[in-house]
């Protein structure tokens, strides 16, 4: 919060320059309330908002598998995507964007601090734009889903790094024309070093994507690319080339009160590349043996009454496996359903009501060090509402 008010005041402060610039603010706040229920063998922490529901792996004393509880209970408690923003224009051409999130992760109050969501300026030069700064990659599938039970992730994250790939807002160089993205992005500096000694960044990562548009269907084919070097220190030391690769493929149709919004994904070390995933978190990084490979799918639908009503309905899908050893493959499958039916209070006031289920599977063969079987991951099914106001 010290932060957040430095930053307005230096905006006081600055306010006699600012006047030649045209400045737009904006916030929304959202307060997420509802009741969630684990099975006994849910291994997890969820949701994010309250880490006391679902209290995830009572231990492994001996050795043996980690073992879920069943737990339940109610949530209140502020969004993380709740923000507040301001967009400055110098000119028609050129502009700034900031915006900040809050979060209150515990009943505590323990966690509350701003951070910040985007900071970028934009150049638009005619034929297309240039993006220096934190923003949405290419190969984000934005709009895709209106979900908002947390699963793991505060909640209100849209189907994002559950079904939908996706490594965060990132300081990129974007260049857009003609209706193609291509970005340079910063790597993933949380990258797995497989125990070897160091590692070594060449490129950055890289995504583009691509917006075929009708007034009925846009289809959007996604890229993305990944390369670092793990190395042993001293004279004859070993390395290992990581490299990760995204392809997806997003499709929109609008028919008349009625949408369908489909993706596909695959990927090749999602882990190393920064996709994390709520639906079956493991086997996403390559090992010293193998590369992994994830699936992803989603398959959402909705119907505009008026306006102000409309119910959308979606499914979401992971699947991902890498070999640990010889003979030995560590997989994992998860899927999430979810209905929700969003209602407009009144101008900038909405609810939405929403009930859904997370099925996390099984974890077939997690490490060569336990028996080799599979363990039940559990469920967590959630009844929520977020009432947001926007401004």
């Amino acid at each position: 919060m010290k932060k957040l008010l430095v930053v307005l005041l230096v905006l006081g402060l600055a306010a006699p320059a600012m006047a030649q610039t045209n400045w737009h603010f904006y916030g929304s706040l959202r307060t997420h309330v509802g009741y969630y229920s684990t099975s006994e063998d849910f291994i997890a922490n969820a949701p994010a908002q309250d880490g006391t529901i679902g209290m995830g792996s009572l231990g492994n004393p001996f050795g043996q598998p980690a073992q879920g509880i069943k737990d339940e209970g109610t949530l209140l408690s502020m969004s993380a995507q709740s923000r507040l923003g301001f967009r400055g224009a110098v000119s028609d051409k050129l502009f700034g964007h900031v915006e900040f999130g809050f979060t209150e992760t515990t009943r505590a109050g323990k966690s509350q601090s701003p951070y910040t969501r985007l900071a970028y300026g934009q150049w638009n030069f005619g034929a297309g734009s240039l993006i220096f700064g934190k923003h949405y990659t290419p190969a984000t599938f934005l709009g895709y889903s209106n979900m908002v039970g947390d699963l793991g992730d505060s909640g209100d994250a849209n189907l994002l790094v559950a079904g939908l790939p996706y490594i965060g807002r990132q300081p990129q160089i974007r260049l857009t024309i003609a209706g193609i993205e291509l970005a340079l992005i910063e790597q993933n500096t949380a990258q797995d070093d497989l125990n070897y000694d160091e590692i070594d960044r060449v490129l950055p990562r890289i995504e583009a994507a691509y917006v075929f548009r009708t007034p009925v269907i846009a289809i959007r084919p996604v890229l993305g690319y990944q390369t670092y070097k793990v190395n042993d220190l001293g004279p004859g030391g070993d390395y290992r080339n990581i490299e990760s690769y995204l392809a997806g493929l997003g499709i929109s149709l609008t028919l008349g009160p009625a949408y369908v919004k489909m993706t596909g994904a695959w990927q090749q070390n999602a882990g190393n590349y920064g996709n994390s995933n709520v639906l079956a978190p493991y086997a996403r990084s390559a090992t010293a043996v193998d590369d992994a490979q994830s699936l992803q799918g989603t398959f959402v639908a909705g119907f505009k009454f008026s306006p102000a009503f409309f119910i959308e309905a979606g499914v979401a899908y992971t699947e991902n496996k890498v070999d640990l050893a010889a003979n030995v493959e560590s997989k994992q499958k998860g899927a999430v359903y979810y209905l929700q039916a969003p209602f407009t209070v009144a101008k900038g006031f909405t609810i939405i009501p929403e009930v859904g289920q997370l099925d996390r599977g099984d974890w077939v063969n997690p490490s060569p060090l336990l028996p080799l079987g599979d363990y039940a991951q559990g469920r967590m099914t959630y009844f929520v509402a977020n009432l947001r106001i926007d401004f």
